[in-house]
């Protein structure tokens, strides 16, 4: 017998968190936080450690784990997460250290959790990198895979944990990226041979269900960022913002920057954090990028010569959210001694998550930026998550026995549900939803 419960990434996208217990053998998966609440509880407390934990709980920052610890803590076997972002991993310092389990992740979110644990002054916790495709046996009833697929960052995955049932496979976050410029390509191959193993469930990313199409390829807004910074090389200064954790994306910006003949610089903690992970992990090279900076007075410096040599630099940083405290929010508030104009251009590659305080945030900067008539480009961006027609590829190629949508709200859920109408599932019968907090038992 099979129960699933949902802790967090079901009622909406952000702190993921799921148990599977398989005949009394629990294993989580992915372990999260809200980021808009962690914004918000990050402004009334500059110093988190895990002390706070309560507090983050009440918060609703981080999934409320603590009577499922107090009846089943005994029975979680391992932790397991599909990819690095703050939404998949944050909580682990705080939620793991009471599991006496190891987490199970690729080397390149491992080393993530490293630096959390840091920052955050958590205990030592047993970390397990695992390379996508190499077999764990976590008991002697159920064995991991991770397996190689792509997203907006190195080293994701989808975990396939195989019982007597059939395999079960968790897909948070992924999209189907046939020419990706930093990894490998989707393994294709070994979903196909999970397909013929026999798949009893299979619980997967909702984000753009609804958006019809396929998702482009990151190879796609390497195209678009070179001709955009073809066209803005009168400017200045370029600045460049994009997520921290999006190393091709970066790796992307520095070679098109080169081949432009502008050098590049970086700045911003997260991008040092992410950039460090990638370099020791053997994800890029160390010489693949500059040196990120991130304190006050190296930054000043290095803007200081930026300035001095107009048309010479592109630079690539945080804040394309328009969040409190990142690069952009103190370059636009005077904290940096570098006066934005018309003459240098801001370029947005991402897209604003759709939360009322990124919204509000990113509309204050552009506007911000508009006013100096520095020249604005939003949007220069393609998805890490799949969409309409990715998901019909992944329902077709797996069959599973059972489906239950995740990572999205309720309509988000719905449109995967309809999807999966096409290919004979039926709600409450084979395709189920559930929210945060819920639970469903599958035989």
């Amino acid at each position: 017998m099979i129960k699933v419960k949902a802790f967090g990434g079901y009622s909406k996208i952000g702190k993921s968190m799921t148990a599977i217990d398989i005949d009394g053998e629990i294993i989580i998966t992915d372990m999260g936080a809200d980021i808009e609440k962690l914004v918000n509880f990050e402004e009334d407390k500059n110093d988190i450690t895990v002390n706070d934990l309560t507090a983050l709980i009440d918060n609703n920052v981080i999934p409320d784990d603590r009577d499922f610890f107090m009846k089943e803590g005994k029975k979680v076997k391992a932790i397991v997460l599909t990819h690095g972002h703050l939404d998949h991993v944050w909580a682990v310092p705080f939620l793991s250290q009471k599991y006496k389990c190891p987490v199970i992740a690729t080397p390149f979110s491992i080393k993530v959790i490293e630096n959390l644990m840091k920052n955050f002054r958590a205990k030592s916790l047993r970390l397990i990198p695992l390379n996508t495709g190499t077999p764990y046996n976590i008991s002697d009833n159920i064995k991991l895979e991770l397996v190689n697929v792509t997203h907006s960052i190195p080293n994701s995955s989808m975990i396939a944990l195989h019982t007597k049932y059939g395999a079960i496979i968790y897909a948070n976050d992924w999209k189907f990226d046939n020419t990706p410029t930093l990894g490998r390509k989707p393994d294709y191959e070994k979903l196909e041979q999970l397909r013929k193993e026999g798949i009893f469930l299979l619980i997967s990313d909702s984000t753009n269900a609804e958006v019809d199409g396929y998702t482009f390829s990151e190879s796609i807004v390497k195209t678009m960022l070179e001709d955009i910074v073809k066209k803005t090389l009168d400017n200045k200064t370029i600045f460049i913002s994009t997520f921290s954790s999006h190393i091709a994306r970066i790796k992307n910006i520095v070679e098109i920057s080169r081949k432009l003949n502008r050098n590049t610089m970086i700045f911003g903690r997260s991008m040092d954090m992410y950039i460090k992970a990638a370099i020791n992990t053997n994800v890029i090279n160390k010489g693949a990028l500059p040196e990120v900076a991130f304190r006050r007075e190296q930054i000043n410096g290095l803007l200081k010569h930026v300035y001095d040599r107009p048309g010479k630099y592109v630079v690539i940083c945080t804040g394309h959210q328009g969040e409190r405290g990142a690069f952009l929010d103190k370059l636009i508030t005077g904290q940096y001694q570098y006066r934005l104009s018309g003459e240098d251009a801001v370029i947005f590659s991402s897209r604003t998550i759709p939360t009322p305080i990124n919204e509000a945030n990113k509309g204050m900067l552009k506007s911000a930026l508009e006013s100096l008539n520095v020249n604005v480009a939003d949007n220069v961006h393609v998805s890490g998550h799949a969409s309409k027609n990715d998901h019909k590829l992944l329902i077709k190629m797996l069959m599973p026995k059972h489906l239950i949508p995740s990572h999205g709200g309720i309509e988000k859920l719905s449109a995967n549900i309809e999807l999966a109408r096409e290919f004979g599932y039926e709600l409450n019968k084979n395709s189920h939803i559930l929210l945060d907090g819920q639970e469903i038992t599958l035989e």
